[in-house]
């Protein structure tokens, strides 16, 4: 190689390339690390209505590293999205010294009954709230169908001025439903909402006059429902003469 001078012209032009290279990039990483860079203000685009300034004060201190540029935006970003009540988190630097967050919330619909809180596209979330939210219950992995079932008995229940306050899938798959007063409704492992549709027909007429004596109306039966009472005492539908048991089926 050494007598070979053509091969020495490019080895050296070579490592003055690279030696140019890393100047270059020592001064750059020294620069860019300069105090004059760092991050001065984090605002908030939008108050979010449940996340604290605390809260967002703690990421701040404890999750942000590096400056202007050496900030590490999605590992940032996940640390906001980690917070109670955070759906989506997004950051965007904002010359020349600050950081913005976006921050979207969950919007909740009710309350899980193991803890937590069920967003509106039906998954369980870590948060607390003083809304009176109705009350979902059901096995792990069954938020997202309770919730589309809730959203069609209320829409069912609506039409004769009826609010259900909770509602209930048990390991077996069987629904029931509990109004605003208290009232349950057993639907069954049915998903068919024909016994309700009966039930809201009947309503106005038999069994709205009945209401502030009925413990529970079971929609179980093929062609009609049962009624209990609270007091224990025989209920008749209005216009029928009145049972032997405190469970009447109406065919």
């Amino acid at each position: 190689m050494w007598d070979r001078p053509d091969a020495l012209d490019r080895t050296s032009l070579a490592l003055l390339a690279l030696s140019v290279a890393l100047a270059v990039y020592g001064a750059l990483h020294w620069l860019v690390h300069r105090p004059m860079f760092s991050i001065d203000r984090v605002e908030i685009a939008e108050r979010p209505a449940h996340v604290t300034t605390r809260q967002v004060e703690d990421v701040v201190r404890r999750e942000l590293r590096g400056n202007f540029f050496t900030l590490d935006l999605e590992a940032s970003r996940r640390a906001f999205a980690r917070l109670p009540w955070v759906r989506e988190a997004s950051l965007e630097r904002r010359w020349p010294g600050t950081l913005e967050v976006r921050i979207v919330e969950q919007q909740a619909m009710a309350v899980w009954q193991d803890g937590g809180l069920v967003n509106r596209e039906g998954d369980v979330f870590q948060g607390a709230s003083d809304a009176e939210l109705p009350l979902f219950g059901g096995p792990e992995g069954s938020s997202r169908l309770v919730a589309e079932r809730f959203a069609a008995i209320r829409a069912e229940l609506a039409g004769v001025g009826l609010v259900p306050r909770a509602i209930e899938l048990s390991p077996r798959h069987a629904w029931s439903v509990e109004l605003q007063g208290g009232l349950r409704i057993e639907l069954g492992r049915s998903t068919d909402l024909a016994p309700l549709q009966r039930f809201v027909d009947a309503y106005p007429q038999h069994i709205e006059p009945l209401l502030p004596r009925l413990a529970q109306i079971d929609l179980r039966y093929r062609n009609g429902f049962a009624l209990r009472s609270r007091d224990g005492k025989p209920l008749s539908l209005p216009g029928r003469a009145p049972p032997s048991a405190t469970a009447t089926r109406n065919t």
